[in-house]
Formats: C-alpha cells, structure tokens, sequence
C-alpha cells in the first residue's frame, strides 16, 4: 500500500513538472526571480510639472495637445524623486532639483481614471515618480513675461472679460501653451482663456473691424491678446514689420544708451510694472554667463490698433540643468 501511494505522489509531481506556463517555463513559481533580470522600466505616462501648489500640481503632457493639461492632486499619494521616497516638506527636499522647485520637471504618472473636467483630474493615482532629468521651466519664463506685460500700462486689460495667450512661435508644446494660457488667465481672474492668435481671433469674430471693407480700427473690444514669439535667429526687425501690420505701432526709437542697457522703457512708463526681469543673469562671480542657453524673443498685449504694448528684443538664458533666469528687454514700443 506504502508502495501504491508513493507511486502515485511521483506521478502527480512529473504531471505538475510538464505543465508550461505562458513564458515557456516549467517546473518554476510564478515570483520566482530570474536570475541576472533588469529593474523593470516605471509604468505611467509621462507629464511637465507648469505649476506647483500645496495641493495639487498643474501638469502638462509630453508632447500632448492643447486638451492635455491636467491637475493631480497630492493628497494621500506618495511622491518619489528618481525612484527614491521624496517629502516635499522635509527640510532640503528640493536641494536635487533645478531652480529648487517642481515647477518645470517632469513628472511620471501612474493612475486609471481621469475625471473629464478641464484641466482633467487624474485619478485613481498608484504612482507619481519625480526626475530630476529633462527639467525645462520655460513656462516659468513666460508666465513671468505675460504678468510683466499686464502689468505696464494696465489700462489695456483692466476691464476686459476674456483673453487669448497666443504662444504658437515658442517651442513649448500644445499642451503647455494651453497650461500657460489657464494658468495666466487664473492669476488674473480671468475665466474666459483661450490660445487663439490675432488671425484665428478675427476669423472667429472676436475682433471689430478687420475687414479690408471697413474704414475702421481693428480692437477686441472685451479682451487682449498676448503673444510672445520666439525669433529663432531671424532679424528682430521683420517680427517688429509683422507687428506694425497689425497693431500701425512703430518701435519706440532707440539711443545709443538703450542699447547697451536693457529694460529701458518709455519716460512716461519708467518704474511702472517693472520686476526683477530687468536684472541679468549672471554667473555666480557676478560676470555675465555667455555660455548658457538663450533664447530671444519679442512680447506683445493688444487691444487695438491704436492700444497695444510690446516688449522687444527680449533674451533668457538657461543654465546646465535647465532653469532659465530672468530676461532682459531690449526695448519697448507702445501704440
């Protein structure tokens, strides 16, 4: 009988020993590890962080579309910083990051849900992984700009009910532009945003008397459009031609004194709205760091073609790890 019963116990064993699993191995635990396999890769997708509150993070998707812009809330989610655990409240937390701030790294989401208000909510989150790699806070900048440009002659935008942020010549994607615009537009109690450029704003009727028929000034009667493009090279003189179509403004003249000074502003608007933009960015031993990245751009609020502000020849520059500083205008021109 002892005989019979270890047979059969044999036999149940080499029937367990022949059955493959869907990998092709037999005879192995599910969890058991092989032996010499890498970490598997983070699973979730992968986002730019545009703004940092105590709450809640502003996200942006990678390379994503102007509907990709999304909130994550930070309540009961465990953040990491490169796979390690990260608490943003304990002290010296952000000393790994670029510009000591969330605002401009990229962000790894896990999660299964998104609840469709705009921006979206991300919900049902199992994994938030921070990087300390690929950080750009270029939309930093130019929120900055954008609140500069409210700011000099308020007039223009103190009663408007609506505006466009047009950031379509900036290298920032879809997504960001569309997370930029809702972010200035909030700052500014502004509920009615959007991403439209001057062109798309008079073809959607928006702006009065654009048509060549109509002996009139073109104006956005219930808003002002924002616009910042980047001159990628190109001879700052035709982007200042473009606006003139636009807006019948020239540039404001410029003297020897202007040039070599930046954040020069007309005599009427001198020590109105400015910030610490006027500063330049220098290296840590007080001399101008030419070897960082720049950027050069111009920067514009229009209301009308007999109302608008702009700042000219404008330039950035970003240090080894991604911050970008403050920037300098080169000079300014009101219509």
């Amino acid at each position: 009988m002892k005989r019979l019963f270890a047979a059969i116990l044999c036999l149940c064993l080499l029937a367990g020993c022949g059955r493959t699993d869907s990998t092709g191995n037999t005879c192995r635990a599910e969890d058991e590890p092989t032996v010499g396999a890498e970490k598997a890769e983070p699973i979730g997708e992968s986002f730019r962080i545009i703004q940092e509150q105590p709450e809640n993070l502003l996200l942006a998707k990678t390379d994503g579309n102007s509907a990709d812009v999304y909130t994550l809330s930070l309540r009961d989610v465990e953040l990491t910083l490169d796979g390690n655990a990260f608490d943003r409240n304990e002290p010296g937390a952000y000393q790994d990051l670029p510009g000591k701030t969330l605002t401009g790294a990229l962000v790894e989401v896990a999660y299964d849900l998104v609840l469709e208000t705009y921006p979206g909510q991300l919900a049902e989150v199992t994994a938030v992984n921070i990087r300390s790699d690929g950080f750009d806070d270029r939309c930093a900048l130019y929120l900055r700009v954008l609140n500069d440009l409210w700011a000099v002659d308020e007039g223009l935008n103190s009663d408007i009910t609506m505006l466009s942020v047009d950031l379509s010549q900036t290298g920032l994607s879809d997504s960001e532009q569309a997370a930029v615009a809702w972010v200035f537009g909030g700052m500014h109690d502004i509920s009615e945003t959007m991403t439209m450029s001057y062109e798309e704003l008079a073809a959607e009727g928006y702006l009065s008397d654009t048509a060549p028929e109509v002996d009139g000034i073109p104006h956005w009667r219930d808003g002002c459009l924002f616009t910042i493009t980047e001159q990628n090279g190109q001879d700052s003189i035709h982007v200042e031609q473009d606006s003139k179509n636009i807006t019948g403004a020239d540039p404001l003249p410029r003297t020897e004194e202007e040039s070599s000074a930046a954040c020069q502003l007309p005599p009427a608007e001198a020590g109105q709205g400015q910030s610490d933009f006027c500063q330049p960015v220098k290296t840590e031993g007080g001399e101008p760091d030419a070897l960082q990245n720049t950027v050069t751009f111009d920067a514009q609020k229009w209301r009308s073609a007999l109302g608008a502000y702009f700042f000219t020849d404008c330039t950035a520059s970003r240090d080894a790890q991604g911050h970008w500083g403050d920037y300098t205008v080169g000079a300014a021109a009101i219509s």
